[in-house]
């Protein structure tokens, strides 16, 4: 009787066990599925979140209110090589009065050409004060050089040659002018080498054409290495 009960219990598990497997393998099957499709679901969301972020570089690249096309006058400003004889620049105004939008072109240009120019006289004046006697000449050539430069630089600019001037509308409905100059060298040095040579404190001492072709040579020098870089 104890064995039948005891074959009775080991049926009524094994039975057990057989219906019980095919829910727990169905089970098994639905979290498996469940697990992709969170998967699945994760990894749009990931590249819906990339895609918003490479939108937002490219807007970013890509202002509203402005067209990228080619600068004008720009062209004209460009260094023409080794024996350029001019020092180049451009100048851009904007706003709604069109003569104000000059006159900031126009002093934007001359800024940008008298302080170039300036760096390479101040670069000179060092220069050119330790190839001469200091017995022949003022311990603050240095300074004379310079001041005398503030003194021309006016006066070459207005006779500088503007070789292009150009204006266009921006969206915001203000004029917008590109002004282009260009500044001879010889003048600079021509006229800087007058304004030295009627220097009181200089006198009969200082040579005019000896300086007139040092400081060409080394604006010529200068300007070769400054358009090298550009």
């Amino acid at each position: 009787m104890k064995k039948f009960r005891f074959v009775l219990s080991v049926m009524v598990i094994v039975m057990s066990v057989m219906v019980c497997n095919p829910a727990m393998a169905q089970t098994r099957k639905q979290k498996k599925a469940a697990k992709q499709a969170e998967w699945e679901h994760q990894q749009k969301i990931k590249e819906l979140q990339r895609q918003r972020e490479l939108d937002s570089i490219a807007n970013l690249s890509k202002p509203a209110d402005e067209e990228f096309v080619d600068m004008p006058c720009y062209e004209e400003t460009l260094s023409q090589g080794e024996e350029d004889p001019y020092f180049r620049e451009l100048g851009i105004g904007e706003d709604v009065d069109r003569p104000k939008a000059r006159l900031l072109a126009v002093d934007n240009a001359n800024s940008m050409v008298k302080r170039r120019i300036g760096g390479v006289v101040k670069g000179l004046a060092t220069d050119y004060s330790k190839t001469v006697s200091t017995k022949s000449s003022p311990a603050n050539l240095e300074q004379i050089i310079e001041q005398e430069y503030t003194t021309i630089i006016d006066k070459v600019l207005r006779d500088a040659a503007k070789p292009c001037e150009k204006w266009a509308k921006n969206r915001a409905g203000q004029w917008v002018c590109y002004y282009a100059i260009w500044v001879g060298r010889e003048e600079v040095a021509d006229k800087l080498a007058d304004a030295l040579a009627n220097n009181e404190e200089l006198k009969a001492e200082f040579d005019r054409d000896r300086f007139r072709k040092y400081a060409e040579e080394y604006m010529k020098k200068q300007q070769d290495f400054q358009n090298g870089q550009q």
